[in-house]
C-alpha cells in the first residue's frame, strides 16, 4: 500500500504526492512534481505504493503495466492506454477518465468511486472485486469483461455496453440507467436491490 505520509503544509490533511513532502496543492513546484512522476509512470513497468494524486495525465501509453497500490484519486486521465496492465488495489476515485484505454487489464480490489468514465473501453478485462459506486459511466464499454462481485451502486449509467459479461454476484444498483446493452450477459446473477445487498 502507498505511503501514508502527510502533507508537510501547515493545516493541511491531504496525503504527500510521489516523490515529495507536500501534495500538488501545496508543493513547492508542482508542475516539477508531476513531470517527475509522469516520467517514472513512463519509465517503469511495475509501479508501486505512489500517491498520483490529482494528477493530469494525458496522451500516454502506459500499456502492460503492473500498478500495486497506487492512488489516482482526484487525477485528470486523458486519452491513455492502459492496455493489458495489471492493477491491485488502485484507488482512482473522483478522477476524470476520458477516451481511456483499459482493455486486457486485470483490475482487483480497485475503485473508481464517484470517477467520470467518459469513453473508456474496458473491454476483454478481468475486473474482479472492483468498486463503480457513485461514477458516472458514459460511452463506454466493458464487453465481454468479467465482473465477478464488482459494485455498481447508485451510479449512472449511460450509452455503455456489457455485452457477454460475466456479472456473478456483480451489484448492479444505479440511480440512473440510460440505454445500456446486457446482450448474452448472465444477468440473473445480478444483485440489483439494496435489500440483498449484503446477504
Amino acid at each position: 500500500m502507498y505511503g501514508f505520509a502527510r502533507c508537510t503544509f501547515l493545516g493541511c490533511t491531504s496525503l504527500a504526492f510521489a516523490g515529495s513532502d507536500r501534495c500538488l496543492a501545496h508543493a513547492r513546484d508542482a508542475a516539477a512534481s508531476i513531470a517527475a512522476a509522469t516520467r517514472l509512470l513512463a519509465e517503469e513497468n511495475d509501479i508501486k505504493d505512489l500517491n498520483l494524486t490529482g494528477i493530469p495525465l494525458v496522451g500516454l501509453d502506459l500499456s502492460n503495466r503492473r500498478f500495486v497500490g497506487c492512488a489516482f484519486m482526484g487525477a485528470t486521465i486523458k486519452n491513455t492506454l492502459f492496455t493489458n496492465s495489471s492493477f491491485r488495489i488502485c484507488f482512482f476515485d473522483g478522477a476524470e477518465i476520458e477516451s481511456c484505454d483499459f482493455s486486457a487489464s486485470d483490475a482487483q480490489f480497485c475503485s473508481f468511486g464517484s470517477a467520470r468514465l467518459l469513453n473508456v473501453s474496458f473491454e476483454n478485462s478481468e475486473l474482479l472485486h472492483c468498486s463503480f459506486d457513485g461514477a458516472l459511466i458514459a460511452e463506454s464499454t466493458f464487453n465481454s469483461s468479467n465482473l465477478y462481485n464488482s459494485r455498481f451502486i447508485r451510479c449512472e449509467l449511460e450509452n455503455s455496453d456489457f455485452v457477454n459479461c460475466d456479472l456473478k454476484r456483480v451489484y448492479l444498483i444505479p440511480t440512473k440507467q440510460t440505454n445500456v446493452s446486457f446482450k448474452n450477459s448472465n444477468t440473473a446473477e445480478v444483485i440489483s436491490d439494496l435489500e440483498h445487498l449484503y446477504q
